[in-house]
Order: C-alpha cells, then sequence, then structure tokens
C-alpha cells in the first residue's frame, strides 16, 4: 500500500501522508452523524461567525465534514482532512451527494501536510479533536496548523471542567468512547487543555469564547 495519497487542488497535485494509526470506532459514520452532529451545531454556528466571507479553510480532524457543509456559502475553498476511514468516506459520500463543489475530503495523516505551502489558508481549524488525540500529537498537529494558516481555530473541552451537571455528562461520555479515547481525554485534561497548547507556542493575540454551560470553548488567533 502506498504510503501517500495524491490529490489535485487549485490545479496543483498534492501528496498526503496516509495515516500511520487509523482512527476508527464504532461510532463513525453514520452513528456519530445522528448522534453528535445535531450537538455540535451551535459549535459550528460560532466557527462561522469568525470566518471572513470569500476565506480558504482547512479543517483537520474534519469527521463528518457537517462543520465544513456549514462554511460551504461563505468561504471559497474548503479541504478537511480525515484519518478515520469510515468518516472520510461518510463525509466524501455527503459533499458529492450534496453538492458542494467547493469542498474537498482527504484521507490523510493532519501533522504530516508538508506538500501543502506555507500560508496555503486563511484558516486552519481543529474541532473537538485534540483530546482525542495522543499526547505526543498535539503539538505537532498545532505546529502544523499554524504553518499552513495566519489564523488558527481551537474548539475543545474547557480546563479546567466546571463544576456542573453538562461537565460530568461529558466526562461520561468520552468514557463511552473506549478506553484509549478516554485516557487521551484525561491526559488533554490534566496537561491544561487548550490554554497550555497556545502558550506552548507563545501564539499572541488570543480571543477566547465558551459555550455550553462553559464545558467547552473556542480560542483564536487574531
Amino acid at each position: 500500500m502506498s504510503l501517500v495519497v495524491t490529490y489535485h487542488r487549485q490545479n496543483n497535485v498534492v501528496e498526503i501522508w496516509m495515516p500511520q494509526k487509523r482512527k476508527d470506532h464504532f461510532y463513525e459514520g453514520w452513528l456519530y452523524h445522528i448522534l453528535v452532529d445535531p450537538l455540535l451545531r451551535r459549535v459550528h454556528r460560532l466557527v462561522r461567525s469568525q470566518v471572513k466571507p470569500g476565506s480558504t479553510l482547512i479543517d483537520i480532524g474534519c469527521g463528518t465534514g457537517e462543520l465544513l457543509f456549514s462554511l460551504a456559502d461563505v468561504c471559497s475553498e474548503l479541504v478537511g482532512v480525515e484519518t478515520s476511514k469510515r468518516m472520510w468516506s461518510f463525509a466524501d459520500r455527503q459533499a458529492r451527494a450534496r453538492g458542494f463543489n467547493n469542498v474537498q475530503i482527504l484521507f490523510g495523516d493532519g501533522a504530516k501536510l508538508e506538500n501543502f505551502l506555507a500560508g496555503s489558508f486563511d484558516y486552519a481549524i481543529a474541532c473537538m479533536v485534540l483530546h482525542e488525540m495522543d499526547a505526543s500529537q498535539r503539538l505537532p498537529l498545532l505546529k502544523e496548523m499554524q504553518r499552513l494558516a495566519p489564523h488558527v481555530i481551537l474548539v475543545d473541552y474547557r480546563v479546567p471542567p466546571p463544576a456542573n451537571l453538562a461537565a460530568a455528562m461529558c466526562r461520561f461520555i468520552e468514557r463511552l468512547a473506549g478506553r484509549r479515547h478516554f485516557r487521551n481525554y484525561t491526559s488533554f485534561i490534566n496537561n491544561g487543555g487548550l490554554l497550555a497548547l497556545y502558550e506552548s507556542f507563545s501564539l499572541s493575540g488570543r480571543m477566547e469564547i465558551t459555550l455550553y454551560s462553559r464545558c467547552l470553548h473556542l480560542v483564536k488567533t487574531q
């Protein structure tokens, strides 16, 4: 099996690395679309409010593609990268079926996109992705996002979690996702979450918006 996958972007050929560790869980695809995507619509609306019309955006860990689809009438070009074969297949079929000609879904490793030139996009986003990853993978991903776009948008769990029912429910849902998933979630919380990652890169001009009873937050470079 080839280590790279070839895609076409703006009349150029781009090769990206296939994931070394494929992220396939039982809930991915249709089940995620039915159960989780509706809960994230408020997040998608918030992201939409932060993106300028006519811009280009890459979504690392795009899942079912719903965030990209919600931006299709705002952005001129949208690229999603997904490591789960199930999620990628579902998102790619949805993009084609729903006629989103400015959306492209790629199967590959979001931390190894070196064949995209620096500054290829206006925005790079990772929505509810970093808490799922091994701790060693988070900084390389953020570094790659910073290279790809001047504006980085991250959405994930707020740390420390608030002492409320919503946070308890979030923790319960993360536990249901499996042992490795919950271990990564716990590592994300214990290591300070998004703000700790931002501080490690000394990123300036940070803006933060909380939502869902202070359980989640959006952090963006200005």
